[in-house]
């Protein structure tokens, strides 16, 4: 198997929960909304898996914003890529990785002008080779286009096989191995979906990842698909 690793995001390399907690505290202090707001937008936001143009239709409804549902989405993606962090230890184990004879590419849904701006600020976009994003490309997780794409901007195809790595057991996971990738799912300490066929191996944060990859992938690889 090639040395490949498409690798999620939001909740796998960067913290997306954490960052739009704070943009949630910054959007209720300054809309002054009542008590309850916060913990209603974190609730309704389902860890960004619901579409952002939803979200802040209910958004507006609820609190009667004067702005409209463009407008405040806009506003959104401006201003989450200040508040998103990656931790070093993430960039160190990238490096690592590279260093190895590994390409790696990010592989994520969002709109480009949000997640490019996540990538560039964290300093992600020193640490890959490529990304792929779907609000660039008009393609979204699962389907095996968008890793094609990502695999390509590596110099790569998919036909010699790779990692695809990230928290969701539906875009990551499922997607991956319909592309015909292992697959390595950050937990971030949940359960595994018991209705869905198993990851490759589970980790509960990319650093972990990175180490099955430097480590074990090769091994692990042909243990899984026996």
């Amino acid at each position: 198997m090639q040395r490949l690793a498409l690798i999620d995001l939001d909740n796998t390399l960067v913290d997306r929960s954490a960052a739009f907690g704070r943009w949630a505290v910054e959007f209720c202090a300054e809309y002054e909304l009542p008590d309850d707001a916060l913990a209603w937008l974190i609730a309704t936001d389902q860890d960004g898996s619901v579409p952002r143009d939803w979200f802040f239709g209910e958004v507006k409804q609820r609190f009667r914003l004067a702005a409209s549902v463009d407008d405040t989405w806009e506003q959104y993606r401006r201003r989450m890529p200040d508040l998103v962090s990656c931790r070093r230890e993430v960039l160190a184990s990238l490096t690592l990785l590279r260093d190895d004879g590994w390409k790696v590419a990010i592989v994520t849904n969002g709109q480009a002008d949000n997640q490019l701006g996540k990538i560039e600020r964290t300093g992600l976009d020193q640490h890959v080779d490529a990304w792929a994003v779907s609000g660039e490309l008009g393609i979204r997780k699962p389907r095996r286009e968008i890793f094609e794409a990502a695999a390509r901007r590596c110099g790569l195809d998919l036909l010699s096989g790779g990692w695809a790595i990230g928290d969701s057991p539906v875009l990551d996971v499922e997607g991956g191995r319909a592309a015909g990738l292992a697959t390595l799912w950050v937990s971030r300490g949940k359960d595994w979906p018991t209705e869905l066929a198993p990851p490759d191996r589970t980790v509960r944060d990319v650093v972990a990842a990175v180490r099955v990859l430097r480590g074990e992938g090769f091994e692990l690889m042909d243990v899984c698909r026996e």
